[in-house]
């Protein structure tokens, strides 16, 4: 590492790299907002309001994790996780007879309940239980299933392809590889503060070749001033239906899971060890932070995996620039036209990013598994759950759709699928003494 966690640097750097991490932060952001809006039957200006509260809440929760939880520069942002459970809730939405906007409020009420569940399993002192659930063959699994199931979003970003076009587009692969190769360039050949902005080098080269090829979208319009303020239970009044709120909860635990591997790779990358009291700090906060995100109608968060193959690629592990980074977030949330400004980044730039980021996060399951001696039993545990996982993936959205409703909406989730069976199996099979 370059810096590490409490190292102090000078104004000039903290600006520089505390505005490297407001550029992933956005990045990392604003796809859920975007990708998640129309699944829920959000228009245009419902989805840009949406995207300020992600990241108002997005800002405060990251510098609460950093400052009183697990101390990590770990950015809190909208989970990848929840787009296939939100697919699968609306895609199911009309054979229950539910319209999008009782979903909606559905939602709010689930995840309130669902956060309050999380604190009270904190408060239980059940959190080193779970955690050791998480053996190395377990975590391996989670993160090569958490990278297979983000890759084709990436690869779509790639080739530009949107539910509107499905043709692949050149010019935008063109820029995306731009940003590949100037990643990838400056980290491997460069070394200290240049090594460290790679990832802002690379990003704002390709805005800027976006925007002279024309591939950059107008800035949403909100009809709102210049500064504006979140707008709680912006769906409408919370409502509470049995199997929306036990999906939320369901999926809120299997959230934890996730939770803990990142926090545990980047104590990992930072050879550093996570206290008891380290890891209730983090899941009271997380819990807090569910229920908030049903308060203010977004997304379901969690800590993002990709911020351990951000600072690996950075070297940069100081908190200052990244609690920097968190209040610019929260003014982003308030100040319209900054954070709407951003919402113009290319998906291909974005994606550009995320693929040296997430190889990144790919080498850190495969250390997982030189942890984990290879017998038999391993191989079991690791294998049929990566098989399972990865097949259910490629299964087609109706396979599901005659379980109940809990069900239905949960297990065509390849990744959750596999999670499941690698906990089931590492705690079932036998060890040889």
């Amino acid at each position: 590492m370059l810096y590490k966690l409490n190292d102090k640097l000078t104004i000039r750097k903290n600006m520089i790299y505390g505005f490297q991490h407001v550029i992933f932060i956005a990045l990392s952001t604003v796809v859920m907002p975007v990708v998640a809006g129309p699944l829920l039957g959000l228009s245009q200006n419902e989805i840009a309001d949406m995207l300020q509260r992600t990241f108002l809440i997005s800002g405060v929760i990251s510098i609460l994790q950093v400052k009183f939880g697990h101390g990590y520069p770990i950015l809190e942002a909208p989970a990848g996780f929840w787009i296939g459970i939100l697919t699968l809730m609306a895609g199911l939405a009309p054979a229950v007879g539910k319209d999008l906007p009782t979903l909606r409020t559905d939602m709010e009420g689930g995840l309130m309940i669902a956060g309050i569940v999380v604190i009270l399993i904190t408060m239980a002192g059940w959190i080193p239980r779970v955690t050791k659930l998480f053996t190395p063959a377990v975590n391996s699994v989670l993160i090569l299933l958490m990278v297979l199931q983000i890759s084709p979003s990436i690869v779509k970003g790639m080739l530009g392809i949107t539910a509107t076009n499905q043709t692949a587009d050149f010019k935008v692969a063109a820029v995306f590889f731009g940003v590949v190769v100037i990643n990838l360039m400056l980290n491997l050949f460069t070394r200290g503060f240049l090594q460290s902005i790679s990832t802002l080098i690379g990003i704002l080269t390709g805005w800027i070749a976006a925007a002279f090829l024309g591939m950059t979208n107008s800035p949403y319009q909100t009809g709102k001033g210049w500064i504006s303020l979140p707008e709680i239970f912006a769906w409408g009044k919370p409502t509470f239906d049995a199997g929306v709120t036990a999906t939320c909860v369901l999926a809120s635990l299997v959230l934890l899971s996730m939770t803990y591997t990142s926090i545990k790779s980047m104590a990992e990358l930072m050879e550093d060890q996570v206290s008891v009291k380290q890891w209730n700090r983090s899941f009271s906060i997380h819990g807090f932070t569910t229920s908030l995100t049903g308060v203010f109608s977004i997304i379901a968060f969690m800590p993002y995996l990709s911020s351990t193959g951000f600072l690996a690629m950075t070297g940069v592990a100081a908190r200052s620039p990244f609690i920097l980074a968190g209040a610019v977030m929260i003014l982003m949330g308030m100040i319209t036209p900054v954070g709407m400004l951003l919402a113009t980044i290319p998906m291909a730039v974005g994606c550009g990013a995320l693929l040296v980021i997430f190889a990144l996060i790919l080498g850190q399951g495969l250390k997982e598994l030189q942890n984990t001696k290879l017998t038999n039993r391993e191989c079991f545990v690791i294998g049929i759950s990566l098989i399972v996982g990865i097949g259910t993936m490629f299964l087609p959205e109706e396979t599901f759709q005659a379980l109940p409703g809990v069900a239905a909406y949960i297990l065509p989730n390849g990744l959750v699928d596999g999670i499941l069976l690698a906990l089931i199996l590492d705690n079932i099979l036998p060890k040889k003494s």
